[in-house]
């Protein structure tokens, strides 16, 4: 997990492939002899900074998104994939309508012809068009039929590489948190990358990350809040060398905001058991005791969404055993008090 810290705005050259630039001809070679050896050594980390496109461009930029898996972004491409699944589609379509008018032609032709609809080599040797058909069948059900067959029964499949299983993997990735996406955005405002290369951020809908962690609303929440990824409590131990370059990059620790979750989700549920036994303890009328029992079920039901990743029907088990401690311990009291 990252949170990335934006340095002030400085101006930057442009590259030099702008309009503006003016590009050395042919005979205009430059040397590398004549580069003395003070010139690099002059320039500065701000020099390297402000000339990012320069310095940096995709070197930096492929070593950064590598060094985290919130950095990695990657485009889905879900029309295209789309289209091209419609595509092979229709081709199969095609291919099954000229099959069968062949196999009919076949059957309605003269005896005296000849013609055979039982063999595959006679096909290859007499009905070139059909044995082509079936050439180009075998490929195209190779990226769609079977790769259907190996979603159903992907224990036997040994070829995971076909289209659509590669893209219904692609296509069950969650979209990506608007926190990553401001991320790579940030690290991007330098300049490193050419605009119009970076244009693919702007497809929000279609972007996805290369890994996905599971949290509750609860850890999401908590990682959504920049002051806790300053915070040195935060701050990842472990950092590789494409992280300590870059002085912008602020590295936080999962297994920290992880246990930060997991320690207010447990005093949360202490919490829910303790304090309605003692709400209970002085109150004497059962209405007012079922009224109390009530608000803190509901509380519990808020709790449960906001702090697990349960589904509704593990979230409505637990708070019918939730219900049932605080009704015993109710029971228990009225026995004593009788």
């Amino acid at each position: 997990m990252a949170y990335i810290h934006i340095p002030a705005p400085s101006p930057l050259p442009g590259p030099v492939t702008a309009s503006s630039s003016i590009l050395p001809g042919t005979s205009s070679a430059i040397s590398l002899h004549s580069l003395s050896s003070t010139t690099t050594s002059t320039i500065t980390s701000q020099d390297k900074r402000n000339s990012a496109w320069k310095y940096e461009g995709y070197k930096a930029f492929s070593s950064w998104m590598a060094s985290e898996d919130d950095f990695f972004l990657f485009r889905r491409f879900g029309d295209l994939n789309s289209r091209t699944i419609l595509w092979l589609q229709d081709r199969i379509m095609r291919i099954e309508d000229d099959l069968k008018r062949l196999d009919e032609f076949v059957e309605n032709s003269k005896p005296d012809e000849k013609l055979r609809n039982n063999s595959f080599r006679w096909d290859e040797r007499f009905m070139t068009q059909r044995h082509a058909h079936m050439a180009e069948l075998s490929h195209l059900l190779n990226h769609y039929s079977l790769c259907f067959h190996q979603l159903k029964y992907s224990s036997f499949a040994n070829d995971t590489d076909q289209f659509i299983d590669g893209y219904a993997k692609v296509r069950a990735r969650p979209r990506a948190d608007k926190r990553l996406l401001e991320n790579v955005k940030n690290w991007l405002a330098r300049g490193a990358i050419a605009p119009e290369e970076c244009s693919f951020l702007d497809h929000t809908d279609d972007l996805t990350s290369i890994h996905h962690r599971m949290r509750p609303p609860l850890g999401r929440w908590l990682e959504s809040l920049s002051q806790l990824h300053r915070n040195r409590l935060f701050r990842s131990k472990h950092c590789n060398n494409a992280q300590k370059r870059d002085s912008g990059t602020i590295i936080s620790s999962n297994y920290r905001f992880d246990l930060c979750t997991n320690t207010s989700i447990v005093i949360g549920g202490v919490s829910m058991l303790l304090a309605p036994l003692w709400c209970l303890m002085y109150v004497n009328a059962n209405v007012k005791k079922l009224a109390i029992i009530t608000a803190f079920i509901w509380l519990f039901v808020g709790l449960m969404s906001v702090a697990t990743v349960n589904r509704p029907g593990e979230v409505v088990a637990a708070t019918a055993a939730y219900a049932a401690v605080l009704m015993v311990f109710m029971q228990v009291d009225n026995s004593k008090g009788s």
